[in-house]
């Protein structure tokens, strides 16, 4: 009886577990080698997040009247970027770094969307050319070279500066040189008209070139510990015909070359630099003379919060006559403005003279403190006074007698870093007017400017 009843259970229990659903066996895991590991031999993500505060008054010295009425101005700047590295091999790399910057409120509402959206970096590295210290970039890319007087990322910039080209560098232990080409702008350029259909000849078309190319050749030479020894040469050509010459209604294309030297070192605490820098070429029907330097001198001292000052001397030539066939005011290309001759903007290395000093302290490793001084000339009066992005302020002034004194800035700021990926950035500018600005004054300000900013950037 016993084993009937233990017969019937297990039937039970057998049809039972019969009705119950077996899961599905799981597919296999995926091969080790997938395609991505076999094309990309590493991969890493990065990126940036800063916001910028801004609070300017008066905004303009300018005797535009466009300008005449806004008192003061303020902005909140955001700019977001992602970094994207592929490494295919140990030397083929790829970089992608898409950027989006905005000002606060710029948009018409907020059911719009400009598409600030951009592709600030992309370019593909091969290094080791040939087994040789050799390498080559191209797509685009930000450049940087010397102290950044000539050619500079703008970093400061919410938007920054990148160049589509390419370049190739050689380096060895004890010097390097890098040549590039790259492409300022291109447009299309548009197809001559279709001819009458009953006209017997073909109608004439003077579509002009547009065509903005920027190129040049660094040589640095390394081979003595904590010195550098550069050279040189920039070259332009802006085939658009836009540039006007002095004194003429004609407009032109230029095309200048930029030849210079620079000497970095670093003796007995001290700190300095020596750079010269020649201009020629043609600006329209006007031939190119100018040249700029720069010296500055810096001392660390070896004590409690690290105290470092430095001066700093720059000349950037003017313009001597009007329409005189020559044009001798400097242009700096694409620099670091913003660095050298003031936070407040108000002045540029163009027809530009500046005596600069600068202290720095760091009460702890995660702070320091700066309070840096500059007094400004222009070199030539018959030439305008530019800002720092270049941009004249005020045309000429020959014979008003006016001084060369623009006017002096004091820049005090701090910057603090809060933990390893959390940076601020603040301070206030206080820019004196000159007597240049009072005697050339028609409805532009003539009081002292006020400019202050807070940077946060997030690093990840």
């Amino acid at each position: 009886m016993h084993i009937l009843l233990s017969l019937l259970l297990s039937s039970a229990l057998a049809s039972a577990q019969d009705k119950v659903p077996v899961p599905p066996t799981p597919p296999p895991p995926p091969p080790e080698d997938s395609f991505f590991k076999t094309l990309v031999k590493q991969f890493s993500i990065g990126g940036q997040v800063r916001f910028r505060a801004e609070y300017r008054d008066p905004t303009s010295y300018s005797n535009n009247p466009a300008f005449f009425g806004y008192k003061s101005d303020d902005a909140i700047l955001t700019r977001i970027r992602l970094n994207l590295k592929f490494s295919l091999t140990d030397d083929i790399d790829v970089f992608v770094q898409p950027q989006d910057q905005r000002a606060w409120g710029q948009e018409a509402n907020i059911l719009t969307d400009e598409r600030n959206l951009d592709l600030h970096q992309g370019f593909v590295e091969v290094r080791n050319l040939f087994s040789e210290p050799l390498s080559i970039k191209a797509g685009r890319f930000e450049m940087a070279y010397g102290d950044q007087r000539l050619v500079s990322p703008l970093d400061w910039s919410n938007v920054a500066r990148a160049w589509d080209g390419a370049k190739v560098r050689y380096g060895t232990k004890d010097f390097w040189i890098e040549g590039f080409y790259t492409v300022i702008r291109d447009p299309l350029t548009p197809s001559p008209p279709a001819p009458p259909v009953f006209s017997p000849a073909p109608t004439a078309f003077n579509g002009a070139a547009e065509d903005q190319d920027f190129m040049g050749v660094y040589f640095s030479y390394v081979g003595i510990a904590q010195h550098e020894f550069d050279l040189y040469a920039f070259f332009r050509e802006f085939q658009d015909n836009s540039f006007a010459a002095d004194g003429g209604a004609a407009t032109g294309d230029l095309i200048d070359r930029t030849l210079g030297a620079r000497i970095k070192g670093k003796d007995f605490g001290f700190e300095y630099t020596l750079e010269g820098m020649g201009q020629g070429g043609h600006f329209s029907s006007d031939r190119i003379a100018a040249y700029a330097y720069a010296a500055t001198l810096a001392y660390q001292f070896d004590m409690d919060w690290k105290p470092r000052i430095g001066l700093e001397y720059a000349v950037a030539s003017g313009d001597r006559k009007v329409a005189d066939g020559k044009r001798n005011t400097f242009d700096p290309l694409f620099p670091f403005f913003h660095y050298y001759q003031g936070y407040a903007d108000i002045f540029g290395f163009k027809n530009s003279k500046s005596a600069s000093a600068y202290l720095k302290v760091a009460p702890s490793e995660n702070v320091s403190l700066h309070a840096d001084f500059f007094a400004f000339w222009l070199a030539q009066t018959g030439d305008a006074w530019y800002n720092d992005p270049g941009v004249a302020i005020r045309p000429r002034a020959p014979g008003t007698g006016a001084s060369r004194k623009v006017g002096t800035e004091i820049d005090l700021h701090a910057k603090v870093n809060v933990g390893k990926y959390v940076k601020f950035w603040g301070g206030w500018s206080h820019f004196f007017a000159g007597e240049f600005v009072r005697k050339t004054a028609t409805i532009g300000e003539t009081n002292d400017m006020n400019w202050f900013f807070l940077q946060m950037t997030v690093d990840f």
